[in-house]
């Protein structure tokens, strides 16, 4: 048994929404044990024995089946969550500004080749691929950056800025003692 971290993508946003009793409710109804949500858009951690690959299946399967949600699951363990910290290139920017800087976290391996989202940068915008994610730093934000809304390379993918990623690696540290 261990900790996992659970991110669902395209929860909480343009009128999917999800709750997050409901949410709770259900991770425990699929047998995940001690289910905790994190923030109000699609964060929970659980543990389980599983492997994540099988846990993306149960949760994606569970939403669609009882609530009617179509959303795709991203799970990581403490160990990769540390790795995608450790490897984060704009260490300055994620202490500087924190929330501007995103994981984008995939289902494989991020494409060394990032070329495609050059034209999406228009506001200085900086990306590069880590393990399983894309690291964006967002200087202007990504309220308004055409990069926010690019589909990146390596498929689809669900972002978390920089505290939230932080914020779950300490929960998972936590809960691995």
């Amino acid at each position: 048994m261990r900790p996992l971290a659970v991110l669902l993508r395209a929860v909480n946003v343009g009128g999917r929404t999800l709750k997050m009793d409901e949410w709770r409710a259900l991770l425990a109804a699929e047998g995940f044990e001690e289910p905790e949500t994190l923030l109000a858009s699609g964060n929970a951690v659980v543990i389980s024995a599983e492997p994540a690959a099988a846990v993306e299946d149960k949760v994606a399967a569970a939403l669609q089946r009882e609530l009617g949600l179509a959303a795709e699951a991203f799970v990581r363990d403490l160990g990769q969550l540390e790795a995608t910290i450790a490897a984060n290139p704009f260490a300055d920017f994620a202490q500087e500004s924190p929330s501007k800087l995103m994981a984008v976290f995939l289902k494989g391996e991020a494409p060394q080749d990032l070329s495609p989202l050059e034209r999406y940068a228009t506001m200085g915008e900086r990306f590069a691929p880590g393990p399983g994610c894309l690291y964006i730093a967002y200087p202007e934000g990504a309220g308004r950056s055409k990069l926010a809304n690019a589909k990146p390379p390596g498929g689809p993918g669900t972002a978390r800025n920089w505290n939230t990623v932080r914020r779950l690696a300490e929960r998972l540290a936590q809960l691995a003692r």
